[in-house]
């Protein structure tokens, strides 16, 4: 939809779409770009669009977006088609360019994309653009409230909590906790906080939500109809919402790419100033350096006991 908003002819071609016959015709003839998932391009009803000559003749790029998910997701358990994306070079040929965006790509996630994508046979380019950004502010902190984390986020509120608060007012925030329990364990809380007619601001996001119930969610929360989600890792692609004030996670994540991902969804806009937040026990942080580095400092240098008089 926001392509089109553009002025782009796209399409997004899965279960609820490949029934609809000017989809398949708008594919063959008109459309600029194609939204759709490695199993989709792998399913029977894709093979005759392969097949079909003109459709190919009009493919000018194969755009792997999130593309760090071919390390993370692709197993033979779990979406195993996202190993598979280099067959699809059978019906492109090596001209046709491939193109993986990554937001965070660490050296054994680049290796994995490399190969299942077939690089190495033309010319390759890569680019890092880094993750310097500089509308987001990142703090690290112990997680004081482990069994009632909601006190941990309370003063990202309003200060002052009445019947004459409007949405708008709440800053938009997604925060990450480790179980679907804990979700609800806060939204409960923070809704008895809230003024009745703000409650419903507050919803959660995990992997029990349906396809549509995912789309209706983000939908709502890019419109500001949600203003604070508290969601599981399920809560990942998808959030195209551009002005996510803060990202809070709670808890030791599994990787620092996991950090990445989430804090990302912060500021998108570039003008939004958005803070990140990292919750962790105390026990994540090292203790504080001892002011001496070795147990005793007067034998680090020999010549300072003699010029102290030492024999």
């Amino acid at each position: 939809m926001q392509a089109q908003e553009k002025g782009i002819d796209a399409i997004m071609i899965n279960e609820d779409t490949t029934h609809m016959a000017d989809i398949w015709k708008r594919a063959r003839t008109t459309a600029a770009m194609a939204y759709l998932s490695p199993e989709m391009a792998f399913s029977p009803s894709f093979q005759n669009l392969w097949k079909d000559t003109k459709f190919r003749s009009r493919i000018t790029a194969i755009i792997i977006d999130e593309a760090h998910c071919v390390d993370e997701w692709g197993g033979e358990d779990f979406r195993p088609q996202y190993r598979q994306l280099s067959n699809l070079r059978n019906y492109t040929g090596q001209e046709v360019p491939f193109f993986a965006c990554p937001a965070t790509c660490r050296t054994s996630t680049f290796d994995t994309i490399w190969s299942t994508l077939g690089y190495g046979f033309r010319p390759f380019w890569g680019l890092d653009v880094g993750t310097d950004r500089r509308n987001l502010f990142f703090i690290t902190r112990p997680l004081m409230h482990p069994k009632d984390p909601v006190l941990e986020i309370l003063n990202l509120l309003p200060q002052l909590l009445s019947a004459s608060r409007r949405l708008e007012d709440i800053d938009k925030a997604l925060f990450y906790f480790d179980s679907e329990a804990t979700c609800w364990l806060v939204i409960k809380a923070l809704r008895k906080i809230l003024p009745p007619h703000l409650r419903q601001c507050i919803q959660a996001f995990s992997s029990d939500l349906s396809t549509k119930g995912k789309e209706i969610c983000w939908d709502q929360f890019r419109r500001g109809i949600l203003r604070i989600i508290c969601a599981t890792d399920a809560a990942g692609m998808g959030c195209n919402v551009p002005n996510v004030k803060y990202v809070v996670t709670f808890g030791v994540p599994n990787s620092v790419g996991t950090v990445g991902q989430r804090w990302g969804r912060a500021g998108c806009d570039r003008i939004t100033e958005g803070v990140c937040i990292l919750l962790v026990p105390q026990w994540a942080f090292r203790p504080k350096a001892s002011r001496y580095p070795t147990p005793f400092p007067w034998k680090r240098c020999p010549c300072t006991r003699k010029q102290a008089g030492h024999s």
